[in-house]
């Protein structure tokens, strides 16, 4: 049949271990780090475009102003928004280490309450966090790569040079509050807005190299399946009915991971005592 096997879906002598050479974006060095960022790093809250709230007009990077009758604030939507990296230089102090600074850009909701809780309006804010982290990178060399991938003309890239940087982030918003300064405590109105955000980040240097690895063939993809003439009441018929959304399962049977809202056909069974659960049970108590 050739080189395709199309009965089983298999490459010829796939199970036969062989050496290739492929091109791999290689990670020579990372780490995760877990930042609790509250106002002393973070400053006061800013705004994140041109816009009037609460009748008060704002530039974009300029320090938000709480309404004077805001009693209190809240933080939401916080994402990061990007991640400039602003410098990567080898290290003066570590042959083949690299120090990179990053600025993290946090994107996020502010809304204004009143004394009752009310809202009063809301305005989009961000805040800046800079860090700096020192990763093992290699040394440089005076190679360089030319390649047609990125254009059509073909560009010469120094994947030899530096390190590439990479970068992934989550932000978790974990407090909001009226700033007073040096007034806290008085009536005086608020001065600005300070934010407490978590980040949780992984940052990897990598480089473009070759490597000789052992392979196996090709990926062959299973045959396409339900490519269409669904019929979706069906599919929506054979669904179990969501009792939780009207009734909400209570601690014990939340942190159980079961619901207690839909008896078991299984309950009153002497002789099975899963409840219904999968085999080992679930920490559920059978009735007898």
């Amino acid at each position: 049949m050739g080189i395709f096997d199309f009965a089983t879906n298999t490459v010829s002598g796939s199970n036969k271990v062989k050496d290739e050479c492929i091109i791999a974006f290689k990670v020579y060095d990372a780490c995760r780090q877990q930042d609790c960022l509250d106002p002393s790093v973070l400053g006061a809250s800013r705004a994140a475009v041109n816009t009037t709230y609460c009748g008060i007009s704002v530039d974009a990077g300029e320090v938000i102003t709480p309404p004077s009758n805001a009693a209190a604030v809240s933080v939401g939507n916080v994402a990061v928004e990007r991640v400039v990296i602003v410098s990567k230089t080898q290290s003066p102090f570590r042959v083949g280490y690299w120090d990179i600074d990053l600025k993290y850009v946090f994107a996020y909701t502010l809304t204004f309450r009143d004394i009752n809780g009310g809202a009063l309006c809301s305005v989009p804010a961000q805040s800046v966090y800079n860090k700096t982290i020192t990763l093992f990178g290699s040394v440089t060399t005076e190679s360089s790569i030319s390649t047609d991938l990125l254009t059509s003309t073909g560009n010469t890239i120094d994947v030899n040079a530096d390190p590439f940087v990479y970068v992934e982030s989550k932000a978790v918003a974990l407090k909001a509050e009226l700033s007073y300064g040096c007034c806290c405590g008085n009536n005086d109105n608020a001065e600005s807005v300070s934010v407490t955000i978590g980040l949780f980040t992984i940052i990897k240097l990598f480089r473009l190299v070759n490597l000789l690895v052992e392979s196996k063939g090709f990926c062959i993809p299973e045959e396409c399946t339900n490519t269409g003439g669904i019929n979706v009441c069906d599919d929506f018929d054979n669904l179990d009915f969501p009792m939780d959304v009207f009734a909400p399962p209570q601690k014990r049977e939340f942190l159980a991971g079961i619901s207690s809202n839909i008896p078991n056909d299984n309950t009153d069974n002497d002789s099975d005592c899963s409840c219904g659960c999968s085999s080992g049970g679930c920490g559920c108590t059978c009735r007898r």
